[in-house]
């Protein structure tokens, strides 16, 4: 039997294989924000194809933090039913099931959420948004702390398996890590320590409202690819401190927000651009994304997996790794290897839900997923439900 295969577990989670299903947002939810019918047939369908563990594309905690049409929103006890019925249906079918839970701070959008956006400090976003947010005081910090915390409570209530918090990818306790985003020079700015406080207050205040056994999962970036942002040493240091805090399991993921995904690491671009305005940086962005379809035209695999592997020898809890993972020998070799606990995917998942089956009737390159991205593109730009476009 493949090692892909067996069984492990998060904190007190038996997964029954090393298959992950990446959070992906899927604008699928009902306009009031509660898991619709379509929305419960994506999971079920998931859950039906053999994967090990699912997490949800993330849900929303406060309604100032909602950048997508038709999400799932975390801040009332009215969605607990909905969510109830997902838990139950995926169960059903042998998988396990964790919520990811979010704010998206400055990448929120007013036309859709109906308020500012708020961050840790008032930076311009670049894309999608291209606005400025309004600085936190300490009572909206608080504020979204409690909020995490009892949106992990209503997770729990719902049936899932764990909660996941959304530390990566520019939202808003990663723009409390970075330094890009982070400029305050308060208790909640400036040193590692004062820039961790806001993650380590988020987790304590969780664990209160979910207790001492209840599986605590957090995604963080391994690296920004961003200027002044953060680095494979910083997300050594944040996960070894996470690590000791008693977080289940670390999925290891990067990039953010404002580049689109791509490296920015030259001196010369223009990370606040205020004056010179909307076009120019557009006009970069895609100077930037031709150079680098030019550069990087054949797709790479694995392109987390340096970090992931870094990550995961500096602590003693589960990690997760996700990123351009297709091949299966490769991923068995991720696990054989101990490079990570378990492999996460998600396009291939929206295109392939039963992939999992087809893996385990021994075909070593069943995925046909092609990464042309038009699934997440359709969802984020256009807020169209999540499917397969090819």
């Amino acid at each position: 039997m493949s090692i892909l295969f067996t069984p492990a577990k998060i904190g007190n989670i038996e997964v029954k294989n090393r298959f992950v299903r990446a959070a992906t947002v899927g604008c699928l939810a009902t306009e009031e924000g509660k898991a619709s019918e379509q929305y419960l047939k994506l999971y079920t369908n998931l859950a039906k194809g053999g994967i090990g563990l699912i997490i949800t594309g993330h849900f929303i905690i406060q309604q100032n933090g909602k950048a997508l049409p038709r999400a799932i929103m975390i801040d009332n006890d009215e969605v607990i039913a909905g969510l109830k019925k997902l838990t139950d249906e995926v169960h059903k079918h042998g998988a396990k099931i964790v919520a990811q839970i979010n704010h998206t701070g400055r990448h929120a959008n007013p036309k859709i959420s109906g308020e500012r956006q708020i961050a840790p400090s008032s930076v311009r976003t670049m894309i999608p948004v291209f606005s400025k947010p309004r600085e936190m005081t300490e009572m909206d910090i608080k504020k979204v702390i409690e909020a995490f915390g009892l949106a992990a409570w209503r997770v729990k209530e719902a049936g899932f398996d764990g909660v996941q918090f959304h530390c990566a990818h520019g939202y808003l306790i990663h723009q409390f890590l970075s330094r890009h985003t982070n400029r305050r020079q308060d208790r909640w700015g400036g040193s590692f320590e004062h820039r961790l406080r806001f993650l380590i207050e988020v987790y304590n205040f969780a664990r209160e409202k979910v207790g001492p056994e209840y599986p605590i999962l957090v995604k963080v970036n391994s690296k920004d690819m961003f200027i002044n942002g953060l680095t494979i040493e910083d997300s050594v240091k944040i996960c070894k401190r996470l690590n000791g805090l008693g977080v289940a399991a670390i999925e290891v993921s990067g990039g953010v927000q404002d580049t689109g995904g791509l490296e920015i690491t030259r001196g010369d671009f223009p990370v606040d651009i205020v004056l010179r305005g909307r076009k120019l940086l557009e006009k970069t962005l895609i100077r930037l994304k031709a150079k680098s379809i030019k550069e990087e035209a054949k797709f790479k695999e694995n392109y987390f997996l340096p970090e992931a592997r870094r990550i995961k020898h500096a602590v003693n809890i589960p990690v997760i790794v996700v990123g351009g993972i297709r091949d299966v020998k490769k991923m068995e070799q991720i696990i054989e290897n101990g490079d990570a606990d378990f492999v996460s995917m998600s396009r291939p998942f929206i295109r392939q839900p039963s992939l999992i089956r087809l893996i385990e009737q021994g075909k070593t390159n069943p995925v046909t997923c092609t990464s042309c991205n038009k699934c997440t593109l359709e969802v984020v730009t256009q807020g169209k439900p999540l499917r397969c476009y090819k």
